[in-house]
């Protein structure tokens, strides 16, 4: 639920690859492209809002990730018809099979009349900035990341199919395998390290760890659809030269960030003083965005 709460939650139905809930399964480098650069760990002072006890009955339910439906349906779509202007022209007719045999093969043309086609760009050489950031960073992979890997480890036989069931404190994911075996295992439990709060009518996942608080945001909208945002960003330098260089680059992320060390030295992620309503803003402009369904 939540690119793998949900980074990775699809299966051949793409129901298993959220690549978070993702993150509550997050799938990093797959969902709307998001870049495989890994995204910069944010932990705040405290929870966003005011602490409830559990997920009330409207938000409760269970719920598929909408990219999977659009997905599924534009398949079956494309697999039957093809849009030619302002035309749908069924991929089975005599029509169809008339006009792709008409058409022209400018690549054929093109070779015929020497044309040849645009050397590939040169990559950009990033060894040496890789090199650069390991030496400096080694950031903390997010608790929402670890919720999605642990669909994983639900049992031998990856589900071929399923869907994420929010109860009053709990997720579960559950699954149902090639062999007809229902599949089912809890992704995330509320205890004091794992906080559901409310602020400005949005729900809030907030993860106690070592370093403060990560933060997630759930909204629901129109009582079937609702959005999971991971505070998911990326567009700091992958070049750095120095802890300042790396720090100076955040600062559209959020302001003022603190860097974390870890043992080795290097930087684990950074410190942010809560500001709920700068926090409500940032999570809108995140990098990770699951839409999930609510079925009945």
């Amino acid at each position: 639920m939540f690119k793998k709460i949900f980074l990775n939650f699809r299966t051949d139905f793409r129901i298993l690859n959220l690549k978070f809930i993702c993150y509550l399964v997050l799938g990093i480098c797959s969902f709307l492209g998001v870049s495989c650069k890994q995204p910069l760990p944010v932990y705040f002072d405290k929870p966003i809002g005011i602490k409830v006890q559990g997920f009330d009955s409207v938000i409760a339910g269970n719920y598929l990730p909408v990219e999977d439906l659009i997905d599924k349906g534009e398949k079956e779509f494309s697999d039957r018809y093809e849009i030619r202007y302002d035309k749908i022209i069924i991929k089975d007719s005599a029509y169809f099979k008339n006009q792709k045999a008409n058409e022209v093969n400018y690549e054929e043309v093109n070779n015929l009349i020497g044309v040849k086609k645009d050397s590939a760009k040169a990559k950009p050489d990033l060894s040496n900035c890789d090199s650069l950031f390991k030496t400096i960073c080694q950031f903390n992979k997010l608790v929402t990341e670890s919720l999605g890997n642990d669909i994983d480890k639900i049992g031998p036989v990856k589900p071929d199919v399923g869907f994420l069931k929010i109860t009053y404190d709990r997720i579960f994911f559950i699954g149902l395998d090639s062999a007809g075996n229902n599949v089912r295992d809890t992704l995330l439990q509320l205890s004091p390290n794992t906080v559901l709060t409310k602020y400005s009518g949005k729900y809030f996942l907030n993860f106690n760890t070592p370093y403060g608080w990560e933060i997630m945001q759930m909204d629901l909208w129109e009582n079937n659809f609702m959005s999971t945002r991971l505070f998911y960003f990326t567009d700091y330098t992958s070049c750095p030269h120095s802890v300042a260089e790396l720090t100076a680059s955040t600062k559209n992320i959020y302001p003022d960030l603190k860097p974390i060390l870890n043992k080795n030295k290097k930087v684990a992620g950074y410190r942010a003083v809560l500001n709920p309503k700068l926090l409500l803003d940032k999570f809108n402009k995140s990098e990770e965005v699951i839409l999930m369904f609510k079925i009945k």
